[in-house]
Order: C-alpha cells, then sequence, then structure tokens
C-alpha cells in the first residue's frame, strides 16, 4: 500500500505537464489532494458538450488512477450517458467501450480496465501491472500522457454512448 501523501506527491510533480496539456485542448483541471482526485472538464471539439473525466490517484503509480467520466457533480461512474462515444480511428478499437454493461475506459493505465475491478482485461497481469500490460494497446505512464490518451479517442466522437 502506498501512502497516500507519495500519491500526493508524485500527482503535484506530474500535475505541470498535464496543466500545460489542459491549457493547449481547452480542457480544466481541478486536482483535490485531500481526495486524492483530479477532475478535468472536456469539451467535445464538434458538439461543444461538457464532459467530466474523473481519476482517483490513490496509490498512483503502484496502482493506475481510476479514470471515469462522470455527471456533472463528479458522482456517478460507468454510466454510459456520461460517456463520449467509442469511435474508431486510425490507432485501432476504440478506448470508450462498455463491458458487463458498464462504460468504461479501455487503456492499461486505467485501473477500472482489469477484471479485479469488474473490468474487461483478465490477461493484462492486474493492475499492479500496468506499465508492461497490453502491449498492443495505448501506453501512457504520466498524468498528462494519460489525459492526451484519452483525448485522441474523445476528439473523434460526436455523440454520447447514450442519448440524454
Amino acid at each position: 500500500m502506498i501512502p497516500a501523501e507519495h500519491s500526493k506527491i508524485i500527482v503535484q510533480h506530474e500535475l505541470e505537464g498535464a496543466l500545460g496539456w489542459a491549457e493547449r485542448h481547452d480542457a480544466r483541471i481541478e486536482w483535490l489532494p485531500d481526495h486524492l482526485r483530479l477532475h478535468v472538464t472536456l469539451r467535445q471539439p464538434e458538439t461543444d458538450q461538457l464532459f467530466f473525466l474523473r481519476a482517483k490517484v490513490d496509490e498512483y503509480r503502484a496502482l493506475p488512477p481510476e479514470w471515469t467520466f462522470t455527471d456533472a457533480r463528479w458522482e456517478t461512474a460507468g454510466r454510459a450517458i456520461d460517456f463520449p462515444e467509442g469511435v474508431q480511428g486510425r490507432f485501432g478499437a476504440p478506448m470508450l467501450i462498455t463491458y458487463n454493461q458498464k462504460a468504461v475506459i479501455c487503456a492499461p493505465f486505467n485501473r477500472l480496465a482489469y477484471s479485479e475491478l469488474a473490468g474487461p482485461h483478465s490477461d493484462w497481469g492486474g493492475p499492479a501491472n500496468w506499465l508492461n500490460a497490453g502491449a498492443s494497446q495505448v501506453h501512457a505512464e504520466t498524468i498528462g500522457d494519460m489525459l492526451q490518451a484519452v483525448y485522441r479517442d474523445f476528439s473523434l466522437s460526436r455523440l454520447r454512448m447514450e442519448k440524454q
């Protein structure tokens, strides 16, 4: 178990790059160190709809963050209505998928993609193996890189997974 203070220090160190990314992509990042959470507000480029991406970063870097899209109150998780649709791009299958009736960001840097947390991947060796998992999948090793990877697929979407 990683002490919360260690996770805070690591995230704060990586936050500088992530904030630069956010400025370039018209996104807003809020860091809640006492809750070990990041709130990222994204604007869908063509539709101008807002989406709310949340990361729980407890035990970060021993484990990857828990990335999910939520409602505007940052409370829900895994609801298709809160997720942008997954669109196949030139990089292969979309990472925004549904699995067992829940929406999930399917990438090795998302703890929620692993079967230990009801995700689709039992073949990646568990969340502690996140830096080596999914050799053919997108890899991201910092918060800023993770945001860019999610945004890569997010920017292709035009709809929500489920209509409002």
